[in-house]
């Protein structure tokens, strides 16, 4: 398992972060795999904030000491 800390205020920011630093990984994994088409490596993955998915949170505000763990699915179908 792999371990990252940084200092971010939203959502957005965190996923901003994501794409930038690991979509690049994530494209070449992809195109290993013969799947050609650019894919977004958050949308492919369980978001999870504190232990919750984002996506069935009401309202996604980051408060100091908050974790976010991203958990990949299987992309390209």
């Amino acid at each position: 398992m792999r371990s990252v800390t940084v200092e971010i205020d939203s959502i957005d920011e965190a996923r901003d972060y994501v794409e930038n630093n690991y979509g690049p990984v994530f494209q070449k994994k992809l195109q290993s795999r013969g799947i050609k088409k650019k894919q977004s490596v958050w949308d492919n993955s369980n978001v999870l904030l504190n232990g919750r998915n984002i996506r069935q949170l009401d309202e996604t505000v980051l408060k100091d000491g908050d974790n976010l763990d991203l958990l990949p699915r299987v992309a390209g179908g």
